[in-house]
């Protein structure tokens, strides 16, 4: 894919409570509004731990395993190394086969549970309403639980969507 995108990283360090990522997912909130941007909803879902990922990736596996002649081939590339970001891929032909597949969500053991169930109460709390996007995953391999997105179809952007991104990674 050709695209351009500046970055600006963020990391907080020393807390593994909810409320770091809460304040790192308003910093980007309130960035966005600084420059002008105000139509956009932040996407959320939790990707677990190491131990609870492990279980969805076996249920992923599992669910796709039947279709796996039918995807791409990065998809069929990606089924063994990381089967999360199957859900990632871009191509049309694939997403059909990704529509009734087991969530993160359903696979997280009860501190992850906890911990997403904790962030999505402080974000309604300090006015940041999230879309729970059970799909979301992104594309980098070292996120552990928290992952979010910020999505607009705003056509003055230029933007495919995502306008920001990121994710907890301990």
């Amino acid at each position: 894919r050709q695209r351009q995108f500046h970055q600006t990283g963020v990391e907080a360090f020393g807390s593994d409570g909810p409320a770091i990522d809460v304040e790192v997912i308003v910093l980007a909130v309130d960035c966005m509004h600084a420059l002008g941007i105000e139509k956009f909803d932040v996407h959320l879902n939790s990707i677990g731990c190491n131990v609870c990922r492990a279980v969805f990736k076996e249920k992923l596996k599992e669910a796709l395993r039947q279709h796996l002649p039918n995807l791409c081939t990065d998809c069929q590339n990606r089924f063994e190394r990381n089967p999360l970001r199957m859900l990632d891929c871009k191509n049309g032909s694939c997403q059909q086969y990704f529509t009734d597949l087991p969530s993160s969500l359903s696979s997280l053991c009860q501190d992850c549970r906890q911990h997403f169930d904790e962030l999505l109460r402080l974000l309604t709390l300090v006015g940041v309403p999230p879309v729970v996007n059970e799909r979301l995953v992104r594309g980098l391999d070292y996120y552990g639980r928290t992952v979010f997105e910020l999505i607009s179809d705003d056509p003055r952007l230029g933007a495919q969507s995502t306008i920001c991104a990121g994710g907890r990674y301990d």
